[in-house]
């Protein structure tokens, strides 16, 4: 299936640079100015679900077999299953910084199988596929990802703080226990940006709090396909709830030597 997610991931893309930095955003609050949603995010997961069904259709699956789980009020169940964040950093994006992606994540019988993360304005994509690798391709260049162990002391914790239910959870608290582990803290305001900085051994950790299974799943994948984990705040490995679309899944990524240590620091802030 990464054929089927990544020419879904490269249309939602095309949709998202037709409106970047343009006037006609339409932009409408979620909930408050912080959570906001614009045109190009319903017309980006619009094309990739319909892009997917199309691709299925072509490899004899029936559309009552496919899934979706999307942020913009997209939910049906099927034995093939896709995740789809169709503007990841949408406030980003609304404000005219290039950190946003397209995330998708297909799921067989609920196991995740592949991912991807394509980043339009970059022209670069991140892919996994389940006991296969997680990859980079960056300029046409495919380079294979994977954890170089480095000292916690030579990488970033990468972060985001946009959200009242953060703040609820203590996020500002737990980046400053953590923040002397590090180099120091930077935050990108986009899921997508935080892992990968991971998985190229650039951040140490990715510590985030507001996150659905769409801003993770296919994130999710490529940590675990370059030897890095995905955890609670406890250090239990995140396992996705299939029945539940909006939980929220705080957690903190890191190569897993540095499990303990980073979440024994969790608990006592």
């Amino acid at each position: 299936m990464l054929d089927v997610i990544q020419k879904g991931a490269l249309a939602g893309g095309e949709v998202l640079l037709k409106y970047f930095r343009q006037e006609q955003l339409e932009i409408t609050n979620k909930t408050t100015h912080q959570n906001i949603v614009t045109k190009a995010d319903i017309e980006s997961q619009k094309i990739i679900h319909d892009s997917i069904i199309t691709d299925l259709g072509k490899k004899g699956i029936d559309v009552v077999d496919i899934g979706f789980i999307g942020e913009e009020k997209l939910h049906a169940k099927g034995e093939h299953t896709f995740v789809i964040d169709p503007l990841d950093g949408t406030s980003n994006f609304a404000t005219g910084v290039e950190d946003f992606c397209v995330l998708i994540g297909y799921l067989h019988n609920k196991t995740l199988q592949s991912g991807v993360m394509y980043f339009p304005t970059y022209n670069k994509w991140y892919i996994a596929e389940k006991d296969k690798g997680a990859y980079v391709i960056k300029n046409g260049v495919k380079t294979r990802l994977k954890t170089k162990h480095k000292n916690l002391k030579d990488t970033f914790l990468v972060s985001s703080l946009s959200y009242t239910e953060e703040v609820r959870l203590g996020l500002p608290g737990k980046i400053i226990a953590l923040k002397n582990h590090f180099r120091g803290v930077r935050m990108y305001g986009c899921a997508g940006t935080e892992i990968y900085l991971v998985a190229e051994n650039i951040g140490g950790a990715a510590l985030l709090a507001g996150c659905s299974i769409w801003d993770i799943a296919p994130g999710k994948l490529i940590l675990d396909e370059s030897g890095f984990g995905m955890y609670d705040f406890s250090g239990k490995e995140i396992v996705f709830d299939l029945e539940n679309p909006t939980k929220k899944y705080p957690f903190i990524a890191c190569d897993p030597q540095f499990k303990e240590e980073l979440t024994k620091a969790l608990s006592a802030s």
